[in-house]
């Protein structure tokens, strides 16, 4: 299961939530607060190929072209490779 990124809208408090990808836009219930008012973030991410070469991107952008590290090269509906 992927780790999301919520930021509370009433406490600005950021926290993380472990949930299937059916629920990623569902909102989560803030940590601190408890306010339904959250909103998911986007996340980067670091990656190292065995060859030891490594990357920062952010999944929106999904690099310069081919397929971002979510999808294998597949058809997302989230990244539309």
């Amino acid at each position: 299961m992927p780790i999301y990124e919520y930021q509370c809208l009433d406490c600005r408090q950021t926290f993380e939530v472990r949930r299937c990808f059916s629920d990623a836009e569902k909102p989560a219930p803030c940590s601190v607060c408890e306010s339904e008012q959250t909103q998911k973030m986007l996340s980067k991410f670091y990656a190292q190929t065995s060859a030891g070469s490594s990357s920062t991107s952010e999944h929106s952008g999904c690099g310069g072209g081919g397929s971002c590290g979510g999808c294998g090269g597949g058809s997302c509906g989230s990244c539309r490779h």
